[in-house]
């Protein structure tokens, strides 16, 4: 009994040592959603960081021409807000 009972203490150790290592912030807060969002496909680490060399040729071209058609726009209202200083 005490060998079995000194096994379950290690391996709880092994695993509080493993969760104190890795961080707070890596755990999921709820399992079932954690879940979800891997088989749906949801960035769970760097969700500010979006790899656009990973989604397919169409998808790209469209960021790529939305991404453009906003710095146009800004560009655009930057000398329009100038001129009119002017």
């Amino acid at each position: 009994m005490e060998k079995e009972l000194e096994k379950v203490r290690k391996r709880t150790e092994k695993r509080l040592e493993y969760h104190r290592r890795k961080g707070s912030a890596s755990r999921p807060i709820n399992s079932a959603l954690d879940h979800l969002g891997r088989i749906e496909g949801y960035p769970t680490r760097n969700v500010g960081r979006i790899n656009m060399k990973g989604l397919p040729k169409p998808i790209r071209i469209i960021g790529y021409i939305w991404i453009g058609f906003i710095g146009l726009m800004i560009i655009t209202l930057i000398y329009v807000n100038i001129r009119d200083w002017l």
